[in-house]
């Protein structure tokens, strides 16, 4: 009975610790939900140098979110404002000048920069930064400054062709035959028998061919031979199964 006593005595104590311990797990989950939620909505801005898919020596300026939010907002700042053996001189390019309004996870803008070649040695030895401001969802404002270096890409080599540019290749082929096909440059042909039964008339077709261009004695003396072979070949066939013939015969028998 001491136990039930001691606890009669000390319910308002328990209670009161029993709420303390409730209150501060309930925060601690408010929280992780709250680290969840934030994490979700986070924008996050990657700003890079890269070499084209298909020509090596042309450069990129690539812009992404990886993150999971989207970025609003946002603003660039280069330093320096402008490199002088640019293609594309950064006040001439509309982002960078204008910033984004609305960047979604996932989006990504490439804009070309320059041809490296003939300006390589130049160019690695120019540092360049771009700053990036932009809110997120919930009005709360980032900033990431990026060290950019165009020596980065050196040595960098492709294998082969992209798929894109393979599919855009193989695309013109198509258009261009169904062009001469329109045109009439071109008439598919359309087989209404067996693949080796056309052939075969086509070599015949072309012996003929062949045949006419001669003389007329010249023909006459091929179709005999042509004639007088086939009877040969015949007459061997014929042999060929009579002789089959009488050995299966003497077999039986």
């Amino acid at each position: 009975m001491g136990i039930i006593d001691w606890l009669n005595t000390n319910s308002g104590a328990i209670i009161g610790i029993a709420i303390v311990l409730l209150v501060g797990v309930i925060s601690y989950y408010v929280y992780l939900t709250w680290r969840l939620l934030k994490a979700n909505n986070t924008p996050e801005i990657a700003i890079s140098l890269r070499c084209h898919e298909t020509h090596v020596s042309l450069v990129m300026l690539c812009v992404e979110n990886i993150g999971t939010g989207a970025a609003r907002n946002l603003r660039f700042v280069t330093k320096p404002s402008s490199i002088p053996c640019l293609d594309i001189p950064f006040e001439k390019i509309g982002f960078l000048k204008g910033g984004i309004a609305y960047f979604e996870p996932g989006r990504k803008i490439e804009q070309f920069l320059v041809n490296v070649i003939d300006k390589y040695d130049d160019l690695k030895q120019t540092p360049l930064e771009i700053t990036v401001k932009y809110k997120d969802a919930v009005d709360h404002e980032h900033e990431r400054t990026f060290h950019l270096d165009f020596s980065e890409n050196e040595g960098f080599s492709h294998i082969g062709r992209p798929p894109l540019f393979e599919i855009a290749n193989a695309t013109k082929e198509i258009q261009k035959d169904i062009h001469n096909i329109a045109i009439g440059v071109h008439i598919p042909t359309i087989l209404i028998e067996e693949k080796s039964e056309y052939y075969r008339k086509q070599r015949v077709n072309f012996l003929e061919s062949r045949i006419e261009q001669l003389p007329k004695e010249i023909q006459q003396e091929i179709l005999r031979e042509v004639d007088n072979l086939v009877i040969k070949r015949k007459q061997e066939i014929r042999e060929n199964q009579q002789s089959g013939e009488t050995a299966t015969d003497t077999q039986l028998s």
